[in-house]
């Protein structure tokens, strides 16, 4: 079996409580039952709110930003092979299968009835699995999908949310509800959270200053983009640029 779990356990944050440059030798596999706030992987920022799910692999660098009271279930593990078909990331599904699978393979782990072990294994696979097969749902969804690419896809991105809805020919309300029951945010905040992602890629360039990163970024100004940063990642852009960019 090439999933192997090393432990599996409960645990609450408290709103505004952080953690900053963590990491495990084992993968983790991490069910947010309840709460909101960022998790940064290897520089990278990720918005969780309840039902998300978290895979960060061995010796990956985080930091943890808490913003809502949180209720997580974590399941670290060691895997010679399906580890490999997902990336490290927060997944955002609505699917009751992967809520059930985490709960069933808690309750396996505390009862520890025969074969615990082993099923546990084989639940925790089955995740890797589902999470492996999150795809775009293309018939019902290719707009916002189309949509969400062309945010990824460019520093720049000036359109309103009126103009969006407008474009895929949605009411705003209903555009709205629609793009966050897919990627589990708002507009604003996706699109804030994108921005935040590739000026932390810049930062860790070291090729720009925080005045060019901001226009590159599509911020409205310098100090916006301070703001926001700091916001999201708990530290200042030039602090973030030193630290991510100091010499081992």
């Amino acid at each position: 079996m090439s999933v192997v779990i090393d432990s599996i356990f409960s645990f609450y944050y408290q709103a505004d409580y952080s953690l900053k440059d963590f990491s495990h030798d084992t993968h983790e596999l991490i069910f947010f039952q309840t709460g909101m706030g960022t998790t940064i992987i290897n520089g990278i920022p990720y918005s969780y709110n309840p039902n998300s799910i978290c895979l960060t692999r061995a010796n990956d660098v985080r930091d943890h930003i808490c913003e809502k009271h949180t209720h997580y279930i974590c399941i670290r593990f060691k895997s010679t092979h399906q580890i490999s078909k997902v990336s490290s990331g927060v997944y955002c599904s609505q699917a009751s299968k992967l809520n059930t699978l985490f709960k069933e393979i808690e309750n396996e782990f505390i009862h520890k009835n025969y074969f615990y072990f082993e099923l546990c294994n084989l639940k925790t696979t089955e995740i890797l699995i589902y999470l492996s097969r999150l795809i775009p749902d293309t018939h019902q969804s290719a707009d916002i999908y189309k949509l969400i690419h062309e945010i990824d896809s460019t520093l720049l991105y000036h359109k309103s949310i009126k103009e969006m809805a407008a474009e895929l020919s949605y009411s705003y309300d209903y555009f709205r509800h629609k793009f966050k029951s897919i990627t589990g945010v708002s507009v604003t905040d996706y699109i804030i959270n994108k921005r935040i992602q590739n000026a932390c890629l810049l930062l860790q360039q070291d090729q720009y200053s925080c005045t060019e990163i901001a226009q590159l970024c599509g911020f409205s100004s310098s100090s916006q983009f301070s703001n926001l940063f700091k916001k999201k990642m708990g530290l200042p852009p030039l602090t973030y640029q030193k630290k991510v960019t100091a010499p081992i």
